[in-house]
C-alpha cells in the first residue's frame, strides 16, 4: 500500500477508526492521507465531535475533509449509501479507501450473512486489501475490545457511539451485544480469535479464482464472456458480485444457466443495470448499456 498515490481514511471518531489513523500515521507520508469524516446528524453530540476532529487532524497538519447528512431518514443502508457517495466525491475508487473494520466487525457480517443468505465468500466477506473496490481493512486480525484498549494505553482519543449499545437498533448490536458478549464472557473467552484462525484457514485452501479470466473486454462497458468447463452456478455468482448485482438467489442463478445454455440467437436477461446478451454461441455482458444500443453493436 506504501506505493499508492494517496488514501483516503474515514474516521468517525470511534475507538476503530481513531487507532486506524494513528496506525496509518505511522506508516504512511501524512502527504499522502486525507481524513474523511461523515457527520451522519444522527446524535446530538455529532456537531461537536467534528469540530473536535477538524481541530485535531488540522494541528497535525493533515488534511481533513467533512460532510454532513442532510435527509431525516436514518435507516442503516440509506446512511451507508450517504456515507460512500462522500468518500466517492473526495476520490474514492481514483485513491484507496482506508475503514476501520475489524474482527468483531467482520464477523458480525458473517452471522448476517448467514442469516440472510450465504455462500463461503461471503462468510469470509471483508478482505485486508480489496483490489476491486479499492478498500484497505489494516485492523481485521484485532478485536473491537483490543482496540479499545490500545487507544487508552496509547492516549489516543475517542468518542463512544452509544446507539451501539441499544440492542433494539439493529441486527448487529443484537449479535454485538447479546449473543457474543455472552459467548465471550462465559462460554469462550477465545471466541473472535478462533473465528480469524478459521478464516485464514478458509482462504489458505479455497481455489484462487479471478472472473476477470473469465472477461474479454469488448467496448467501454461491455464484455465478451468466456465459460468454465464446470460449476457453472458458482461462476455465475461470482459474475454477478462483480458487476455489483447482489441478488444471488437460486432461480435466478439458475434462470441465467438455462439462458447461457439453451437461448438460440437472440434475447437478453437484465438485473438492475447489468444485461447479458447472447448471439449464436457468444455470450456478451454489458454494464449500465440501453437495448437499442446492444443491439446496433452486435448486428
Amino acid at each position: 500500500m506504501n506505493n499508492v498515490e494517496k488514501i483516503i481514511l474515514a474516521v468517525s471518531g470511534g475507538p476503530d477508526s481513531m487507532y486506524l489513523q494513528n496506525y496509518m500515521i505511522e506508516n504512511f507520508w501524512k502527504e499522502k492521507i486525507i481524513i474523511a469524516h461523515f457527520n451522519h446528524k444522527f446524535r446530538k453530540e455529532s456537531d461537536n465531535e467534528e469540530e473536535f476532529l477538524k481541530k485535531y487532524f488540522t494541528k497535525k497538519w493533515i488534511e481533513f475533509v467533512s460532510d454532513n447528512y442532510k435527509w431525516k431518514d436514518f435507516r442503516e443502508s440509506v446512511l451507508r449509501k450517504a456515507r460512500y457517495d462522500f468518500f466517492r466525491k473526495i476520490g474514492w475508487w481514483k485513491y484507496y479507501l482506508a475503514l476501520g473494520h475489524n474482527l468483531t466487525d467482520r464477523i458480525e457480517t458473517s452471522f448476517i450473512n448467514i442469516i440472510r443468505w450465504t455462500w463461503i465468500k461471503w462468510f469470509l466477506n471483508m478482505k485486508v486489501i480489496d483490489k476491486k473496490r479499492k478498500i484497505y481493512r489494516p485492523l481485521l486480525n484485532i478485536t473491537k475490545k483490543d482496540i479499545q484498549k490500545e487507544c487508552d494505553k496509547l492516549n489516543i482519543p475517542y468518542f463512544i457511539d452509544k446507539s451501539n449499545f441499544d440492542k433494539n437498533y439493529g441486527k448487529r448490536n443484537f449479535l454485538r451485544n447479546e449473543i457474543f458478549q455472552k459467548i465471550e464472557d462465559e462460554f469462550w473467552q477465545n471466541f473472535f480469535y478462533n473465528f480469524w484462525k478459521i478464516y485464514n484457514q478458509i482462504e489458505d485452501i479455497l481455489p484462487k479464482f479471478n472472473i476477470e479470466d473469465y472477461l474479454e473486454k469488448f467496448e467501454k462497458n461491455s464484455y465478451l464472456l468466456k465459460l468454465p468447463n464446470d460449476n457453472l452456478s458458482y461462476f455465475i455468482r461470482e459474475l454477478l458480485d462483480y458487476f455489483e448485482v447482489y441478488d444471488f438467489r437460486s432461480n435466478v442463478i439458475n434462470e441465467i444457466i438455462d439462458y447461457i445454455k439453451n437461448a438460440k440467437w437472440w434475447g437478453f436477461k437484465k438485473y438492475n443495470d447489468l444485461i447479458i446478451t447472447k448471439k449464436y454461441n457468444k455470450i456478451y455482458v454489458w454494464k449500465d448499456e440501453f437495448l437499442k444500443d446492444i443491439w446496433q453493436k452486435i448486428n
